[in-house]
């Protein structure tokens, strides 16, 4: 049987249920002949029962650092030693990058690094890259939906808008995206924080709808029955 405990999950941000993928303790102890010193350092390789991150989780302790107190009841001396928890890699700040994307690098791992990257740049306001970044995003979608790479952006967009996979207005907003990423690699332009917004909410709407929820509608066409046959029209015979 897997054992699980509780601990700090990385990406959640939070404690959840975690499976011990593996373990072992690391007791520890100095002496000098004059002093003496010991500890334990437990170490665990941990997968989130909800998210399925795998992390590691280091719980130490040791006699110099203790806290003493009192039974309640008996009155007796407690010794207690506190221990220090680690989790690498450390939980993520606060992102503005939507809790899809994660699902992305197991469709499409190219384009997950892209989006990524993307976001880095975004929450440190590089905005330059972060829009260079947005074209290079929308390039590879398109790639992913087998339009032929070696056509320009602007004509990837039209045979998207040809092949049914976004409408007119889509297909527009799309153009601006691909406008931007050009004037920032190739002018230096650099949106403020509401445009660059704006530039990086169309582009998720159109990944989101293409690539997460297109490719997971596709998953459910073996799932569906067939349609039956319907049975020939006997024809009327005379009375």
């Amino acid at each position: 049987m897997t054992e699980a405990f509780r601990a700090h999950c990385p990406r959640c941000d939070d404690e959840r249920v975690c499976i011990i993928r593996g373990e072992f303790d690391q007791p520890w102890s100095v002496d000098d002949g004059r002093n003496h010193m010991e500890g334990e350092i437990d170490h665990k390789l941990v997968q989130c029962a909800g998210c399925e991150t795998v992390f590691y989780y280091k719980s130490s302790w040791d006699d110099q650092d203790w806290d003493g107190e009192y039974h309640p009841v008996t009155g007796e001396s407690i010794i207690t030693f506190p221990r220090t928890v680690e989790t690498y890699p450390s939980p993520e700040k606060k992102s503005q990058k939507p809790d899809w994307v994660w699902s992305i690098g197991q469709i499409d791992p190219q384009l997950h690094t892209i989006l990524y990257e993307v976001y880095q740049a975004y929450e440190i306001e590089s905005f330059i890259l972060a829009s260079v970044g947005l074209r290079t995003a929308l390039d590879r979608t398109t790639e992913f939906l087998n339009i032929d790479p070696g056509h320009s952006l602007e004509r990837k967009v039209k045979e998207l808008l040809d092949n049914g996979f976004i409408g007119e207005t889509e297909a527009a907003t799309l153009a601006i995206v691909a406008d931007a990423g050009n004037a920032a690699a190739h002018r230096g332009w650099a949106p403020d924080r509401e445009t660059f917004k704006t530039l990086i909410t169309t582009l998720e709407h159109f990944i989101y709808r293409v690539v997460v929820t297109g490719k997971a509608a596709l998953k459910l066409t073996k799932s569906i029955p067939a349609r039956q046959p319907r049975p020939k029209k006997q024809p009327i015979q005379p009375t």
